[in-house]
């Protein structure tokens, strides 16, 4: 009976543990592994640099983008599965939605950057257009509560890419990685 109880109470307390590891600074980005470690998995953190080009004499063409150095993360996760982060959050104990706080980006990757396609534009004699998007690549998330001050984030099944978790609007720091 005694064996009984202590397994009992062992398989308890780690259930618990597994529920209880947060973050210890808030909004930065962990993953949570699939075989139930408890060892959250880091993210790359990425410094985000806004530019801006116009190119063109008569008839121009424009671009703002935020781009984020290297080519591919190197923190990767398998494809065709809804993936799972924890944030800590101030806001995890109000009753604020943190859908308006975070959010997933599709990233567009080039050979030594990764990037998000903020504005495009042309100007010719004959006028100007332009087109800003700041929802450009956003992807839904599913938040639930996790232990006292974070939320457990949910993908959807993601297709191969890279992507990258931060600031619902404008970000200057991410958290990226890489679906094969």
């Amino acid at each position: 009976m005694r064996l009984f109880a202590c397994l009992l109470l062992s398989v308890l307390l780690g259930a618990f543990a597994q529920v209880s590891i947060e973050p210890e600074i808030n909004d930065i980005f962990y993953g949570i592994p699939k075989d139930q470690s408890g060892k959250l998995i880091s993210l790359e953190r990425q410094q985000i640099t806004i530019h801006s080009k116009a190119s063109g004499f008569i008839v121009m063409g424009m671009k703002t983008t935020s781009e984020i150095a290297g080519g591919e993360s190197p923190v990767r996760f398998r494809a065709g599965e809804p993936l799972e982060f924890v944030v800590r959050s101030p806001l995890a104990v109000s009753a604020a939605d943190p859908n308006t706080i975070y959010g997933l980006r599709l990233l567009h990757a080039k050979k030594k950057k990764r990037e998000i396609v903020f504005m495009t534009g042309h100007a010719s004699p004959l006028g100007a257009s332009t087109k800003a998007d700041l929802s450009e690549g956003v992807l839904g998330l599913e938040f639930t509560k996790y232990g006292a001050s974070s939320y457990k984030v949910t993908t959807p099944a993601l297709k191969p890419g890279e992507y990258a978790l931060g600031g619902a609007t404008m970000p200057q720091v991410v958290y990226c990685f890489g679906v094969d």
